[in-house]
């Protein structure tokens, strides 16, 4: 976030959840800033960083990790939700030939 930036300036993404399939992911106030949260009661998605409604294509036992990418920062760029998959870290990956 910028330092101009205040949360009210943060607008609903309009991104589906993929967990629930039926609400969006809207930010909401956490501890450390905003958060994206799942609108419908009960589902209780989020992910920490603004997402970007692109689904992660890095392969995992030959099939595709399928998780919501989020923005990265100036250094990483933009990454997966799933803190199990290794393009969680896209930096730390070895590039293949």
């Amino acid at each position: 976030m910028t330092k101009d930036c205040k949360f009210s300036d943060l607008e609903p993404t309009g991104i589906k959840c993929t967990v629930c399939k039926k609400g969006t992911l809207d930010p909401v106030r956490g501890r450390f800033g905003p958060i994206y949260k799942c609108t419908r009661k009960g589902c209780g998605f989020y992910v920490e960083t603004c997402p970007t409604g692109k689904k992660c294509q890095f392969l995992r036992d030959e099939k595709k990790c399928g998780a919501l990418m989020v923005k990265g920062t100036k250094t990483i760029p933009n990454r997966c939700s799933d803190k199990t998959c290794p393009n969680r870290s896209p930096h730390k990956l070895v590039k293949q030939k």
